[in-house]
């Protein structure tokens, strides 16, 4: 469900996952449940004690310090399981079950043998808040690989990361000063946290932002709040290999002077990083629609490999691109196929139109009773993609594809 609602959400709940998660609520002593009810009408009236709560806080019997604490137990209930609707995906599950393994942790692997994925999430945020929180921090660093305000970099391995409070707190003041000439202020947030993975270390900073006026609606009422967003920044280091990864607003000057105070504060010595190139996407290869390949890869359980999306160039011409889609379908005619039906071409398509985007979408054979499912994932030719966001099983099917049709090497993507 792409839209979250609190009470869709708790329906797909059962019994005792619910019963644990609203007890060990902030907001559990002010439900009043009667847990003894039939276990099918529990999640409706766990939401219609939520919402009574709601309705309660016009009480003007009440102090306004109860008032204020019951609201923001009201509010902390949402967001937290936003949080988790947001975690309900085999992406965050394989994290969870890649630590419980390095942990030896059987007794969370028990726990998940009968839970679908939300009540797996939520169990989760109940028992183990604090695996819960790095494996959200973590694919919220994974999120924006490869974006706007990304960057690689490699410098000395063996580093080892400081857990002092005093010093993580040093070098978050310190970034916040970067954040000054924009209008940024002095409050900082930061967190450590582990990637079970690949045993990397990721720090995550939030810095007050600079003053915004945000538009939405209060009890029907059109408002706008003045409020600061925060801004986040976060570099994730891999000790055995020295690779390091950063988000930093402010363009590359940003990152490097990021990266000097984490030498200083975080790592205690002086890092020389050395910028990582993004190896582009060779996406010309991909424009004669054919996406057939020399390699067998039924092994991968590859059916087809279609072209769901394209976006093309004029060369000679950076003013004007063509975004060209098609359908999902299967069998139906693949977006480069479109785009030669379409577009005037005087000599060759070949010749005349750079693909600079590209979104694959990979058909994957059906596996006993199993229906066809079929991913997909966006490349661009200056070397950005959104591999890493896809699952654990189906990142090495994409790779192996594109290095079967010749869009990338063997190092493009490690």
């Amino acid at each position: 469900m792409k839209v979250f609602s609190p009470a869709h959400f708790l329906r797909h709940i059962a019994m005792p996952t619910l019963q644990q998660f609203a007890e060990a609520h902030v907001l559990g002593p002010d439900l009043g449940i009667d847990w003894s009810l039939p276990a099918d009408v529990l999640p409706a009236k766990v939401t219609e004690a939520v919402e009574a709560l709601e309705a309660s806080l016009a009480d003007t019997n009440r102090s306004q310090q109860e008032l204020a604490r019951l609201a923001h137990s009201i509010h902390l209930w949402y967001d937290d399981l936003r949080r988790v609707h947001l975690m309900s995906n085999d992406l965050a599950v394989n994290e969870f079950l890649a630590i419980f393994e390095k942990d030896k942790d059987t007794e969370s692997v028990d726990a998940f043998a009968d839970r679908d994925l939300r009540e797996k999430s939520l169990w989760m945020f109940t028992f183990r808040q604090q695996v819960f929180r790095d494996v959200e921090l973590q694919l919220a660093f994974q999120a924006k690989v490869n974006g706007k305000y990304w960057k690689k970099h490699r410098i000395q391995p063996g580093l080892e990361i400081t857990e002092d409070r005093g010093q993580l707190e040093t070098f978050s003041n310190a970034v916040a000063k970067l954040y000054e000439k924009v209008g940024g202020g002095r409050s900082t947030h930061i967190e450590l946290s582990k990637h079970a993975s690949d045993d990397s270390l990721q720090v995550t900073l939030y810095v007050e932002g600079p003053i915004t006026a945000v538009a939405h609606f209060t009890d029907n009422n059109f408002q706008r709040l003045t409020t600061r967003i925060a801004l986040e920044t976060a570099l994730v280091y891999q000790k055995a290999t020295g690779f390091i990864e950063t988000i930093v607003k402010g363009g590359a000057r940003n990152h490097t002077k990021v990266l000097q105070l984490f030498g200083e504060h975080v790592v205690g010595q002086q890092i020389d990083p050395e910028e990582i190139e993004r190896s582009r996407y060779q996406l010309n290869v991909l424009r004669d629609g054919a996406l057939e390949t020399f390699d067998d890869l039924s092994h991968l359980g590859v059916r087809k490999i279609r072209l769901r999306r394209a976006l093309l160039a004029p060369k000679g011409s950076t003013a004007i691109s063509f975004h060209v889609e098609a359908s999902p379908e299967v069998d139906q005619d693949d977006a480069i196929q479109i785009a030669l039906d379409t577009l005037k071409v005087q000599h060759s398509f070949e010749a005349e139109y750079n693909m600079s985007g590209a979104t694959v979408i990979i058909y994957l054979l059906a596996a006993g009773d199993q229906k066809e499912r079929h991913f997909s994932f966006d490349l661009y030719s200056t070397g950005s993609s959104t591999i890493k966001n896809l699952s654990q099983q189906n990142e090495p099917i994409a790779i192996a594809v594109l290095k079967a049709l010749n869009v990338i090497d063997d190092e493009t993507v490690e």
